[in-house]
Protein backbone atom coordinates (compact mmCIF):
# COMPACT_ATOMS: atom_id res chain seq x y z
CA UNK A 1 0.00 0.00 0.00
CA UNK A 2 2.84 2.05 -0.30
CA UNK A 3 2.07 4.07 -3.32
CA UNK A 4 -1.33 4.73 -2.18
CA UNK A 5 -0.04 6.02 0.99
CA UNK A 6 2.06 8.58 -0.71
CA UNK A 7 -1.01 9.64 -3.16
CA UNK A 8 -2.78 9.81 0.19
CA UNK A 9 -0.12 12.06 1.97
CA UNK A 10 0.76 14.32 -1.25
CA UNK A 11 -3.45 14.94 -1.75
CA UNK A 12 -3.08 15.65 2.52
CA UNK A 13 -0.29 17.82 2.64
CA UNK A 14 -1.31 19.89 -0.48
CA UNK A 15 -3.90 22.59 0.70
CA UNK A 16 -7.44 23.11 -0.61
CA UNK A 17 -9.70 25.26 1.37
CA UNK A 18 -13.39 25.61 0.11
CA UNK A 19 -13.46 27.83 -2.76
CA UNK A 20 -9.72 27.75 -2.87
CA UNK A 21 -8.78 24.47 -3.82
CA UNK A 22 -6.61 25.72 -6.78
CA UNK A 23 -3.41 23.38 -5.58
CA UNK A 24 -4.78 20.56 -4.98
CA UNK A 25 -6.96 20.45 -8.48
CA UNK A 26 -3.37 21.12 -10.47
CA UNK A 27 -1.99 17.70 -8.25
CA UNK A 28 -5.68 15.97 -8.95
CA UNK A 29 -5.29 16.70 -12.39
CA UNK A 30 -1.62 15.43 -13.14
CA UNK A 31 -2.32 12.35 -11.25
CA UNK A 32 -5.42 11.59 -13.99
CA UNK A 33 -2.80 12.73 -16.56
CA UNK A 34 -0.83 10.06 -15.69
CA UNK A 35 -3.52 7.31 -16.74
CA UNK A 36 -4.25 8.49 -20.03
CA UNK A 37 -7.49 10.42 -19.58
CA UNK A 38 -8.57 13.24 -21.51
CA UNK A 39 -8.65 15.99 -17.84
CA UNK A 40 -10.69 19.14 -18.17
CA UNK A 41 -12.32 21.94 -15.38
CA UNK A 42 -14.70 24.06 -15.40
CA UNK A 43 -16.44 27.63 -13.83
CA UNK A 44 -16.14 26.13 -10.61
CA UNK A 45 -12.91 24.40 -10.72
CA UNK A 46 -14.16 20.59 -10.56
CA UNK A 47 -11.44 18.51 -11.80
CA UNK A 48 -12.50 15.83 -14.12
CA UNK A 49 -10.54 12.88 -15.72
CA UNK A 50 -12.38 11.39 -18.92
CA UNK A 51 -12.24 7.28 -19.92
CA UNK A 52 -13.48 7.56 -23.02
CA UNK A 53 -15.96 3.83 -23.71
CA UNK A 54 -19.31 2.97 -24.24
CA UNK A 55 -22.27 3.48 -22.23
CA UNK A 56 -23.24 3.56 -19.41
CA UNK A 57 -22.02 7.00 -18.65
CA UNK A 58 -20.89 6.81 -15.12
CA UNK A 59 -19.38 9.52 -12.93
CA UNK A 60 -17.10 8.57 -9.43
CA UNK A 61 -17.09 12.01 -7.34
CA UNK A 62 -14.93 13.10 -4.66
CA UNK A 63 -14.98 16.39 -3.00
CA UNK A 64 -11.52 17.74 -2.89
CA UNK A 65 -11.95 20.51 -0.48
CA UNK A 66 -11.01 20.53 3.01
CA UNK A 67 -12.70 22.75 6.32
CA UNK A 68 -10.25 25.73 6.56
CA UNK A 69 -10.55 29.26 8.46
CA UNK A 70 -10.55 32.42 6.86
CA UNK A 71 -9.39 35.65 8.02
CA UNK A 72 -12.17 38.72 8.76
CA UNK A 73 -10.15 41.62 10.49
CA UNK A 74 -6.69 42.05 11.61
CA UNK A 75 -6.34 44.16 14.58
CA UNK A 76 -3.84 47.15 14.85
CA UNK A 77 -1.51 44.96 16.96
CA UNK A 78 -1.68 42.36 14.66
CA UNK A 79 -3.35 39.71 16.01
CA UNK A 80 -5.62 37.92 12.75
CA UNK A 81 -9.84 37.30 13.57
CA UNK A 82 -11.32 34.68 11.80
CA UNK A 83 -14.05 32.51 10.84
CA UNK A 84 -14.21 28.93 10.69
CA UNK A 85 -17.18 26.74 8.72
CA UNK A 86 -17.84 23.54 9.99
CA UNK A 87 -15.14 23.68 13.07
CA UNK A 88 -15.42 22.53 16.17
CA UNK A 89 -14.33 25.57 18.88
CA UNK A 90 -13.74 23.10 20.92
CA UNK A 91 -10.80 21.61 18.98
CA UNK A 92 -9.36 24.95 17.33
CA UNK A 93 -8.66 26.98 20.78
CA UNK A 94 -4.48 27.02 20.79
CA UNK A 95 -3.87 24.94 17.18
CA UNK A 96 -1.16 25.67 15.59
CA UNK A 97 -2.15 27.24 11.88
CA UNK A 98 -0.75 27.61 8.64
CA UNK A 99 -1.75 30.51 6.24
CA UNK A 100 -1.34 29.77 2.30
CA UNK A 101 -0.44 32.68 0.89
CA UNK A 102 0.53 33.53 -2.41
CA UNK A 103 3.91 34.09 -0.92
CA UNK A 104 4.07 30.91 1.34
CA UNK A 105 2.55 29.21 4.11
CA UNK A 106 3.16 31.24 6.91
CA UNK A 107 2.64 29.72 10.31
CA UNK A 108 0.70 31.01 13.51
CA UNK A 109 -0.95 29.67 16.33
CA UNK A 110 -4.44 30.29 17.62
CA UNK A 111 -3.78 31.76 21.14
CA UNK A 112 -5.11 30.08 24.02
CA UNK A 113 -4.88 31.89 27.42
CA UNK A 114 -2.33 29.81 29.81
CA UNK A 115 -4.39 27.74 32.68
CA UNK A 116 -2.53 29.85 35.18
CA UNK A 117 -4.43 33.12 34.03
CA UNK A 118 -7.75 31.72 33.56
CA UNK A 119 -10.46 31.84 36.19
CA UNK A 120 -12.21 28.69 37.72
CA UNK A 121 -15.42 29.69 35.65
CA UNK A 122 -13.92 29.87 32.71
CA UNK A 123 -12.14 26.65 32.51
CA UNK A 124 -15.26 24.41 31.44
CA UNK A 125 -16.63 26.85 29.12
CA UNK A 126 -16.03 26.62 25.29
CA UNK A 127 -14.27 29.39 24.03
CA UNK A 128 -16.19 30.91 21.06
CA UNK A 129 -14.34 31.52 18.11
CA UNK A 130 -15.45 35.15 17.84
CA UNK A 131 -13.06 35.47 20.92
CA UNK A 132 -9.96 33.69 19.16
CA UNK A 133 -7.41 35.37 17.49
CA UNK A 134 -4.33 34.08 15.69
CA UNK A 135 -0.35 35.24 16.21
CA UNK A 136 1.94 34.83 13.92
CA UNK A 137 4.35 36.95 15.88
CA UNK A 138 3.73 40.39 14.10
CA UNK A 139 3.07 43.25 16.04
CA UNK A 140 0.91 45.35 13.62
CA UNK A 141 -1.75 45.18 10.75
CA UNK A 142 1.51 46.33 8.47
CA UNK A 143 3.47 43.42 9.29
CA UNK A 144 1.09 40.70 8.57
CA UNK A 145 -0.38 42.35 5.16
CA UNK A 146 3.42 42.27 4.27
CA UNK A 147 3.17 38.55 4.80
CA UNK A 148 0.75 38.12 2.50
CA UNK A 149 -2.12 37.99 4.87
CA UNK A 150 -5.55 39.85 4.45
CA UNK A 151 -8.68 39.50 4.73
CA UNK A 152 -10.15 36.79 3.21
CA UNK A 153 -6.99 35.11 3.28
CA UNK A 154 -7.14 30.90 4.42
CA UNK A 155 -5.49 28.66 6.77
CA UNK A 156 -5.85 25.23 8.24
CA UNK A 157 -4.71 23.38 11.20
CA UNK A 158 -0.86 22.14 10.02
CA UNK A 159 -0.86 19.33 7.27
CA UNK A 160 0.08 16.06 7.84
CA UNK A 161 -0.50 12.19 7.54
CA UNK A 162 1.51 9.58 10.05
CA UNK A 163 1.10 6.02 10.27
CA UNK A 164 -0.33 4.59 12.83
CA UNK A 165 -0.32 0.69 13.93
CA UNK A 166 -1.34 -1.76 11.49
CA UNK A 167 -2.71 -0.30 8.33
CA UNK A 168 -4.45 2.89 10.26
CA UNK A 169 -2.71 6.58 9.48
CA UNK A 170 -3.75 9.97 11.03
CA UNK A 171 -4.06 12.73 9.02
CA UNK A 172 -5.43 16.46 8.66
CA UNK A 173 -8.69 16.53 5.70
CA UNK A 174 -9.22 12.93 5.26
CA UNK A 175 -12.64 13.88 4.73
CA UNK A 176 -12.48 14.12 1.71
CA UNK A 177 -9.06 13.55 0.31
CA UNK A 178 -9.11 9.92 1.49
CA UNK A 179 -12.23 9.70 -1.34
CA UNK A 180 -10.26 11.57 -3.77
CA UNK A 181 -7.21 9.04 -3.30
CA UNK A 182 -9.55 6.24 -3.64
CA UNK A 183 -11.06 7.64 -6.86
CA UNK A 184 -7.72 7.37 -8.00
CA UNK A 185 -6.64 4.51 -7.71
CA UNK A 186 -9.96 3.11 -9.08
CA UNK A 187 -9.06 4.91 -11.93
CA UNK A 188 -6.09 3.18 -11.79
CA UNK A 189 -7.53 -0.68 -11.40
CA UNK A 190 -10.10 0.39 -13.67
CA UNK A 191 -7.31 1.01 -16.45
CA UNK A 192 -5.50 -2.15 -15.58
CA UNK A 193 -9.25 -3.93 -15.97
CA UNK A 194 -9.79 -2.59 -19.52
CA UNK A 195 -13.10 -1.24 -18.61
CA UNK A 196 -15.62 -0.34 -21.39
CA UNK A 197 -18.36 2.21 -19.91
CA UNK A 198 -17.42 5.84 -20.15
CA UNK A 199 -16.09 6.99 -16.71
CA UNK A 200 -15.73 10.48 -15.78
CA UNK A 201 -13.53 11.11 -12.58
CA UNK A 202 -14.65 14.00 -10.79
CA UNK A 203 -12.59 15.83 -8.37
CA UNK A 204 -15.50 18.17 -6.83
CA UNK A 205 -15.10 21.77 -5.44
CA UNK A 206 -17.25 23.44 -2.80
CA UNK A 207 -18.83 20.32 -1.29
CA UNK A 208 -18.76 21.62 1.92
CA UNK A 209 -21.15 24.82 1.46
CA UNK A 210 -23.65 22.75 -0.34
CA UNK A 211 -21.98 20.20 -2.98
CA UNK A 212 -21.76 23.24 -4.85
CA UNK A 213 -19.18 21.48 -7.31
CA UNK A 214 -21.22 18.26 -7.66
CA UNK A 215 -24.32 20.23 -8.61
CA UNK A 216 -22.60 22.18 -11.56
CA UNK A 217 -20.54 18.61 -12.62
CA UNK A 218 -23.70 16.38 -12.64
CA UNK A 219 -25.15 18.99 -14.62
CA UNK A 220 -23.04 19.71 -17.34
CA UNK A 221 -21.71 16.01 -17.70
CA UNK A 222 -25.47 14.78 -17.89
CA UNK A 223 -24.22 10.51 -16.28
CA UNK A 224 -26.49 8.03 -16.13
CA UNK A 225 -25.14 6.28 -13.12
CA UNK A 226 -22.94 8.24 -10.63
CA UNK A 227 -20.77 6.64 -7.35
CA UNK A 228 -19.88 9.08 -4.37
CA UNK A 229 -16.56 8.52 -2.65
CA UNK A 230 -16.96 10.09 0.94
CA UNK A 231 -15.94 9.46 4.54
CA UNK A 232 -18.43 8.64 7.21
CA UNK A 233 -18.48 8.51 10.97
CA UNK A 234 -17.02 5.68 12.32
CA UNK A 235 -17.19 3.90 16.20
CA UNK A 236 -14.62 5.54 18.38
CA UNK A 237 -14.20 5.05 22.20
CA UNK A 238 -16.20 8.90 22.64
CA UNK A 239 -18.71 7.38 19.28
CA UNK A 240 -20.68 4.27 20.11
CA UNK A 241 -21.46 2.09 17.25
CA UNK A 242 -25.05 2.93 17.58
CA UNK A 243 -24.56 6.68 17.12
CA UNK A 244 -22.17 5.23 14.20
CA UNK A 245 -24.91 3.90 12.55
CA UNK A 246 -22.56 0.23 13.31
CA UNK A 247 -19.89 1.33 11.43
CA UNK A 248 -16.19 0.26 12.47
CA UNK A 249 -12.62 1.03 11.29
CA UNK A 250 -11.22 -1.52 9.06
CA UNK A 251 -14.22 -3.68 8.24
CA UNK A 252 -14.65 -2.37 4.52
CA UNK A 253 -16.05 0.84 3.24
CA UNK A 254 -19.98 1.42 4.25
CA UNK A 255 -22.50 1.60 1.32
CA UNK A 256 -25.27 3.91 1.77
CA UNK A 257 -28.93 2.97 2.19
CA UNK A 258 -31.73 5.05 1.88
CA UNK A 259 -34.00 7.57 -0.40
CA UNK A 260 -30.87 9.17 -1.30
CA UNK A 261 -29.40 6.33 -3.03
CA UNK A 262 -31.05 4.26 -6.27
CA UNK A 263 -31.75 1.19 -4.84
CA UNK A 264 -31.14 -1.77 -7.84
CA UNK A 265 -27.97 0.27 -8.37
CA UNK A 266 -27.00 -0.28 -4.55
CA UNK A 267 -27.69 -3.59 -4.70
CA UNK A 268 -25.77 -4.19 -7.52
CA UNK A 269 -22.83 -2.24 -5.45
CA UNK A 270 -23.40 -5.13 -2.74
CA UNK A 271 -23.49 -7.78 -5.00
CA UNK A 272 -19.82 -7.15 -6.90
CA UNK A 273 -18.64 -6.47 -3.55
CA UNK A 274 -20.02 -10.24 -2.35
CA UNK A 275 -19.19 -11.69 -5.61
CA UNK A 276 -15.46 -10.25 -5.61
CA UNK A 277 -14.96 -11.00 -1.48
CA UNK A 278 -14.50 -7.57 -0.70
CA UNK A 279 -16.28 -6.46 3.20
CA UNK A 280 -18.45 -3.62 2.96
CA UNK A 281 -20.96 -2.30 5.53
CA UNK A 282 -24.57 -0.93 5.33
CA UNK A 283 -24.77 2.99 6.06
CA UNK A 284 -29.01 3.39 6.77
CA UNK A 285 -29.35 6.79 6.05
CA UNK A 286 -32.91 7.92 6.11
CA UNK A 287 -32.44 11.55 5.02
CA UNK A 288 -30.85 13.61 2.82
CA UNK A 289 -26.79 12.31 3.33
CA UNK A 290 -25.12 15.65 3.29
CA UNK A 291 -22.64 14.47 0.73
CA UNK A 292 -22.59 15.29 -2.93
CA UNK A 293 -24.90 12.44 -3.41
CA UNK A 294 -27.77 14.41 -2.78
CA UNK A 295 -26.95 16.88 -5.62
CA UNK A 296 -26.02 14.70 -7.73
CA UNK A 297 -29.17 11.99 -7.08
CA UNK A 298 -31.58 14.97 -8.67
CA UNK A 299 -29.74 16.97 -11.31
CA UNK A 300 -31.58 17.31 -14.19
CA UNK A 301 -33.72 14.87 -14.75
CA UNK A 302 -32.63 12.31 -11.94
CA UNK A 303 -29.14 10.08 -11.77
CA UNK A 304 -28.70 6.62 -10.42
CA UNK A 305 -26.62 7.42 -7.72
CA UNK A 306 -24.57 5.31 -4.69
CA UNK A 307 -22.96 6.29 -1.88
CA UNK A 308 -19.64 4.54 -0.92
CA UNK A 309 -18.30 5.78 2.21
CA UNK A 310 -14.46 4.92 4.03
CA UNK A 311 -15.07 4.71 7.72
CA UNK A 312 -13.49 7.93 9.88
CA UNK A 313 -12.65 8.97 13.14
CA UNK A 314 -12.63 12.39 14.48
CA UNK A 315 -13.98 13.92 11.33
CA UNK A 316 -13.65 18.01 10.93
CA UNK A 317 -10.70 17.60 13.84
CA UNK A 318 -7.11 18.29 13.42
CA UNK A 319 -6.36 14.81 13.49
CA UNK A 320 -8.66 12.17 11.54
CA UNK A 321 -7.69 8.54 11.18
CA UNK A 322 -8.89 5.54 8.82
CA UNK A 323 -7.65 2.38 7.72
CA UNK A 324 -5.78 2.05 4.83
CA UNK A 325 -7.29 -1.31 4.44
CA UNK A 326 -10.75 0.64 3.74
CA UNK A 327 -9.76 3.31 1.20
CA UNK A 328 -7.81 0.11 -0.91
CA UNK A 329 -11.32 -2.03 -0.49
CA UNK A 330 -13.59 1.28 -1.62
CA UNK A 331 -10.74 1.51 -4.56
CA UNK A 332 -11.46 -2.10 -5.91
CA UNK A 333 -15.21 -2.09 -5.35
CA UNK A 334 -15.73 1.24 -7.70
CA UNK A 335 -13.38 -0.27 -10.73
CA UNK A 336 -14.90 -3.54 -10.65
CA UNK A 337 -18.53 -2.37 -10.43
CA UNK A 338 -17.43 -0.32 -13.97
CA UNK A 339 -16.04 -3.65 -15.29
CA UNK A 340 -19.28 -5.63 -14.40
CA UNK A 341 -21.64 -2.13 -15.80
CA UNK A 342 -19.80 -2.94 -19.43
CA UNK A 343 -21.83 -6.75 -18.98
CA UNK A 344 -24.72 -5.36 -17.02
CA UNK A 345 -28.06 -4.46 -18.87
CA UNK A 346 -27.88 -1.19 -17.05
CA UNK A 347 -30.72 0.13 -18.30
CA UNK A 348 -32.91 -2.04 -16.61
CA UNK A 349 -31.36 -0.08 -13.04
CA UNK A 350 -32.61 3.21 -14.53
CA UNK A 351 -36.29 3.39 -14.32
CA UNK A 352 -38.41 0.99 -11.74
CA UNK A 353 -41.22 -1.23 -13.18
CA UNK A 354 -44.74 -0.90 -12.63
Amino acid sequence: MSELYELLEELICTPSVTGFEDLARRLVARELQKLGLKVDTDLLGNVIGVHEGGEPKVMVAAHVDQIGIMVTHVDERGYIYFSARSHDPRVLYGEPVVFHTEKGPVYGVIGAKPIHLTKAEERDKVVKVEDMAIDVGASSREEVYSLGIREGSVATTLLFLRRLHGDRVLGVGLDDKAGVAAMIHAAKIAKDLGVKPTAFYVATTQEEVGARGAMVSAFNLKPDLAVVVEVCHASAYNVDEKLARGVKLGSGPAIGVGPNFHTKFTRLLMKVAEDHDIPYQLEAIQGPSGTDAWAIQVARGGVATALISIPLRYMHSPGEVISLGDLEHASKLIALLLEMLGEENWRDLLTPKL
